[in-house]
């Protein structure tokens, strides 16, 4: 079990739930097989020192995008994976996001009580959106593992 206190663990916890999704979504989505995606490994944003002038970290950015075409059909099959991958992992609060889907625009995210958040992002090719299969990580703040010596 791991220790998500701590920034590292977190930070790598959830970079590897994406790219496992990600390598979910490659084998069940036809369209999302052989694509180039490109991976940004996000940007630390250092907090306020608390009283011990220790300071938390969260991680933002974290993220796998790739402008890709896919139907409708694959937005649900998306959906489904993505329900039932991150129901197992620690942002097991799912939710669909359906205020824009009426102009080709999903959005899925998976948190947990902490702030910590999953998000899958899907635009449909139309007139107000480029294509693309969007999946980030948001790290909320921790202490490094130093902090906690």
């Amino acid at each position: 079990m791991e220790n998500l206190d701590i920034f590292e663990v977190a930070c790598k916890y959830f970079f590897q739930k994406i790219s496992e999704f990600r390598e979910i979504l490659s084998n069940k989505v036809r369209a999302l097989e052989n694509i180039d995606w490109i991976y940004d490994k996000g940007t630390t944003k250092v907090c306020q020192p608390d009283e011990k002038d220790k300071r938390k970290r969260c991680k933002t950015g974290l993220e796998y995008r790739s402008k890709v075409e896919i139907s409708p059909d694959d937005v649900e099959t998306i959906w489904e994976e993505f329900n039932a991958f991150f129901e197992k992992t620690y942002t097991a609060d799912i939710e669909r996001i359906s205020t824009n889907e009426e102009i080709g625009r999903y959005e899925f995210m998976a948190t947990n009580s902490k702030g910590d958040r999953i998000q899958c992002m899907i635009y449909l090719s139309g007139e107000w959106n480029i294509p693309l299969v969007y999946l980030s990580a948001f790290v909320t703040a921790r202490y490094k593992n130093v902090d906690y010596v």
